[in-house]
């Protein structure tokens, strides 16, 4: 068997393509990971009472705020203390996500003909804008002076919002009525009342599958799931380069000639899921010598854990390759049915982008993928927890039993025919 490892291995180190992939995508994915930056798709579960800031108008605010919240995209003239501490008081209620930008120097005409643009581009529930002589307006006790909302949505929460407006502005009104205070003077006696309010005590449970992050651990946690796709890729094809090595061998009667030698059929075999082996070890090192040149990396996971991680899933994605490739039979249908697995595989394991919000069905798919796993694994890992680990010695198990075994009855039902 060790002649045969060694044939196999000078055969492959000579496919172009072969070695194509064992060091552009261990490259592509290194290189992914040293990117710097930030991913809005992903909301921080920590607080979700901040007020998200715009870049300028033109940005979505669909994209920047908390969507399990109701959106509001605020255009502020204003630019006030008053008007920050009158946006804070709502988003602070929990029910709604604001988003502003700076909307000083344009004129009403102009505010309108932006929020008609984004009625139909974005989807915030309301659009308000808050004019220059918002402070004014609200201490005078007539907001809707100062204030234009344009509802362009059919959320029943609108009502709420409109209501917590009226509840907060009257409450600055009233107190500016009754003390003759400038708004400074008002919003700190406001602030000193709700300091003395008794403090609602929140106590979180643990739920299945809920994990907080930052948003930076996010970010890491995003990227890993980019590298993780490009390294799967690679895994695969240099899998099913080990299958084509086994067609050939097949077509061109050398697998014949192999077996009037003392061979076994199971030693032929076995000597390619030991090149698989060997294949998942020169990409995880290759990935480990591209890491280390990039000085000042930080994946939110320690090195060697990283690798461990690259390492299992690697050793699954080589297997399963190799196996379909030698149960195809043929060069190029394996090449595009490998291709396909990575794709769709990809696209439900929440490579790209996250399934928390998907159907219950869709989430029950995604974990037939043994990528899911490991993106699983990979944030308990961000967030410092080592139980990932026995998880995924399991998952690496489990899914390798089940390859080796549905191939070995694909095998001997295509020796059979």
């Amino acid at each position: 068997m060790i002649y045969l490892v060694k044939n196999s291995l000078r055969l492959l180190l000579r496919n172009k393509w072969f070695l194509f992939f064992l060091l552009v995508t261990p490259a592509l994915s290194a290189l992914i990971l040293s990117i710097k930056m930030e991913h809005t798709v992903y909301s921080d579960t920590t607080d979700n009472t901040v007020i998200s800031e715009l870049r300028e108008y033109s940005e979505r605010a669909v994209y920047a705020g908390n969507t399990s919240a109701c959106i509001i995209k605020v255009y502020d003239a204003s630019g006030t203390e008053l008007s920050d501490y009158v946006l804070q008081q709502i988003a602070d209620t929990g029910m709604f996500s604001i988003c502003r930008c700076d909307a000083n120097g344009f004129t009403p005409e102009e505010i309108q003909v932006i929020a008609k643009k984004d009625a139909y581009e974005d989807r915030a529930a309301i659009l308000l804008y808050l004019q220059e002589n918002f402070d004014e307006a609200v201490l005078n006790g007539e907001p809707e002076q100062g204030v234009t909302l344009y509802s362009v949505s059919e959320d029943e929460r609108q009502e709420l919002f409109v209501e917590e407006l009226t509840v907060v502005t009257g409450r600055i009104a009233q107190v500016q009525a009754m003390t003759g205070a400038d708004a400074g003077e008002v919003m700190e006696f406001l602030d000193d009342v709700r300091e003395k309010l008794p403090k609602a005590k929140r106590i979180n449970y643990a739920v299945a599958e809920s994990v907080e992050m930052t948003q930076k651990q996010v970010n890491q946690h995003t990227q890993i799931g980019y590298a993780l796709a490009f390294v799967t890729l690679g895994f695969l094809f240099c899998g099913v380069c080990v299958a084509h090595s086994v067609i050939e061998e097949n077509n061109n009667k050398v697998f014949t000639r192999i077996m009037l030698t003392k061979a076994t059929v199971r030693e032929y075999f076995l000597s390619k899921f030991v090149m698989a082996f060997m294949i998942t070890n020169m990409q995880t090192l290759v990935l480990a010598v591209c890491l280390a040149l990039i000085p000042g990396l930080d994946v939110g996971i320690s090195f060697v854990s990283f690798l461990v991680v690259i390492f299992l899933l690697g050793l699954i994605t080589s297997t399963l390759s190799l196996l379909m490739g030698v149960l195809i039979g043929d060069i190029m249908s394996s090449n595009y049915a490998v291709f396909a697995v990575w794709s769709i595989s990809a696209l439900l394991s929440g490579l790209y982008f996250p399934l928390d919000n998907t159907t219950a069905a869709l989430k029950t798919i995604s974990y037939l993928m043994p990528q899911r796993w490991f993106m699983d694994a990979s944030k308990l890992l961000i967030v410092g927890d080592k139980s990932a680990f026995p998880v995924l010695l399991c998952v690496t198990a489990a899914y390798l039993i089940v390859i080796i075994s549905v191939g070995g009855v694909g095998l001997k039902i295509k020796r059979y025919e």
